[in-house]
């Protein structure tokens, strides 16, 4: 699963990154989340692709956005399940009715610094409960990762139609298995999108079931034991929202940890 991350890069930089047409960010102001404990509900900045309205046969348009996330499907009469719906299953994603629409035509990429995941101890117990301690997922490279994710408009009713708050645009993100090692952390992980998939992902025109069933399956699967991706525990000051220094990304000392096992060896570390 993917419940929590970090994203402190400058929007220029990220502008640059995913080769963006429309920086969409300006004017947002304090309504655009960029922190290092990013969570739901929030409106952190998304990349995606639209046609223009006014003009059709033209190329599609690749803006930075801020949404929020938590998808609601267009057909929900309100947005109170936004919190249930903050990760979406690749393997279901065409088949379930609140993403099927919005995997075939409104695709999008999450830009990361790192996501979380907790790791329960099979050895260390707190307050009578399996321990859980925290570890940071980013690049290697220390490059920012792109998750795949999936967005959708709804428009509240209780609102007249020429209010400009009445439409809500939503993200999900969207979920694989997880990869050997990783799973020892959960077995759910964000499908992570290389830069050479990118621009199929965002394509809108890419609009058929099967070529997004292909471009599922073409995401590579080995981005841990093959290096891309490195993992580290994490101060456990990330479980609450409110936490949101530069140091959470920092890897906690070794004397720190308990019951808590390497993802790569499966070894004891700490006490």
């Amino acid at each position: 699963m993917c419940g929590r991350y970090a994203l402190r890069r400058d929007v220029h930089d990220l502008l640059e990154e995913f080769e963006v047409d429309e920086d969409a960010l300006e004017g947002s102001g304090a309504g655009v989340t960029r922190s290092t404990n990013v969570a739901p509900t929030t409106t952190p900045p998304v990349v995606l692709e639209r046609f223009r309205k006014d003009d059709p046969e033209a190329p599609p348009v690749r803006s930075l956005r801020a949404l929020r996330w938590g998808l609601v499907p267009s057909w929900s009469k309100d947005a109170s399940g936004a919190a249930r719906m903050v990760n979406a299953r690749a393997e279901t994603l065409l088949d379930k009715p609140a993403f099927a629409r919005a995997a075939l035509a409104r695709r999008c990429l999450v830009p990361v610094d790192a996501w979380y995941e907790w790791q329960t101890s099979g050895t260390a117990t707190e307050g009578g409960k399996p321990r859980k301690q925290p570890f940071a997922v980013a690049a290697a490279d220390s490059s920012v990762l792109s998750l795949a994710g999936v967005y959708e408009f709804w428009k509240d009713p209780a609102k007249a139609d020429d209010d400009p708050s009445r439409w809500l645009v939503s993200f999900a993100v969207v979920t694989t298995a997880a990869e050997a090692g990783l799973d020892r952390l959960h077995e759910r992980m964000p499908l992570v999108v290389p830069r050479d998939l990118r621009d199929a992902w965002l394509d809108p025109s890419l609009d058929d079931g099967d070529d997004v069933r292909s471009l599922l399956g073409a995401v590579p699967r080995d981005l841990f034991l093959g290096g891309t991706l490195q993992a580290h525990p994490v101060s456990r000051a990330v479980g609450n929202v409110r936490n949101t220094g530069e140091d959470l990304l920092d890897p906690v000392p070794l004397e720190e940890l308990e019951g808590v096992v390497d993802l790569r060896t499966g070894e004891l570390l700490g006490a």
